[in-house]
């Protein structure tokens, strides 16, 4: 059974349904450019509500450490996940000082060549998030079989990139991730998630139907 993190949550309801629906991880952006960027007190409200059982993780872009610092203590993250430039020692540093786990954001294209850029990484943090999408034409398609060579990294992966339901019996078949991160293929509206394809979503990931 495969983790499942839904990411770019930006109110209660949708961080409820994802909680009650299964969801392991729950993104909240604080990425200044982010049309998904959330507040802090927001996200103090959320997370004070939800049970202990889900891990909500930050989402962050070349952000100072003493910002991130800050953010994790007054929302009570025990997870970030860092989505710029962010150097190996910068997430060890974020690892150890601020006793989080840390998901570091990877876009792969082309050949396993682009994988090299990962390597520098392991043993810095605690999971890959890998992004294999790339436009065909005007359909949204996935490099699986690059992430599944993620996958030998030692590392545990999640696959994103506008993952839908859809997508989810090739990912898991291809790719055997550690788990798949939803975002924009499961909204309903800007900020907003559909329940329906929500729920689909971390069902099939978990191994239901």
């Amino acid at each position: 059974m495969a983790k499942v993190k839904i990411c770019g949550l930006a109110n209660y309801n949708d961080a409820l349904d994802a909680t009650n629906l299964g969801a392991d991880f729950l993104g909240f952006h604080f990425i200044k450019e982010s049309p998904k960027k959330v507040s802090e007190k927001l996200v103090i409200d959320i997370v004070s509500k939800l049970p202990p059982f889900v891990t909500p993780v930050g989402v962050f872009a070349n952000e100072d450490q003493k910002a991130i610092a800050k953010i994790v203590k007054k929302c009570g993250l025990k997870n970030v996940q860092f989505n710029g430039d962010e150097a190996p020692e910068f997430c060890k540093a974020a690892q150890e000082g601020l006793r989080v786990k840390v998901f570091k954001y990877f876009k792969l294209e082309g050949d396993e060549s682009s994988l090299l850029k990962m390597q520098p990484y392991i043993g810095h943090v605690d999971y890959f998030i890998i992004d294999v999408s790339y436009i065909d034409g005007e359909t949204v398609k996935y490099n699986f079989a690059l992430a599944s060579k993620a996958a030998e990294l030692k590392v545990p992966v999640f696959i994103s990139g506008s993952l839908t339901p859809e997508d989810v019996e090739n990912a898991l078949e291809i790719a055997a991730p550690f788990g798949l991160d939803a975002d924009t293929g499961i909204e309903r509206l800007p900020k907003r998630k559909d329940y329906d394809k929500m729920n689909a979503f971390i069902r099939y990931t978990h191994g239901l139907k």
